[in-house]
């Protein structure tokens, strides 16, 4: 938060502009995104960094054993169709 609370206004479109100096204190630019959530009396606004979502996203992937994953789906596969043809391993 800021060393001093401020006052906005709500426009009749319903928007709040905020001051250039916070803008720019978070790094806020045109076109940014941002997650908001509210409670009963307060409004949580959160700049999505989707950097280091994609970052997230592609170090869990990497963490993937592809080998394991193609023997899952091979099994999986695999259980589907005996039940389905209710062929039996063996018979």
């Amino acid at each position: 938060m800021s060393a001093r609370p401020m006052t906005l206004k709500l426009d009749e479109k319903g928007r709040i502009q905020l001051p250039a100096d916070l803008r720019a204190r978070l790094n806020m630019n045109p076109g940014d995104e941002f997650v908001i959530d509210a409670t009963r009396d307060t409004i949580l606004l959160k700049k999505m960094d989707l950097a280091s979502i994609m970052k997230g996203v592609i170090e869990e992937a990497q963490k993937v054993d592809l080998d394991k994953l193609e023997q899952d789906i091979e099994e999986e596969g695999n259980r589907i169709a005996r039940k389905k043809y209710k062929i039996f391993a063996g018979h």
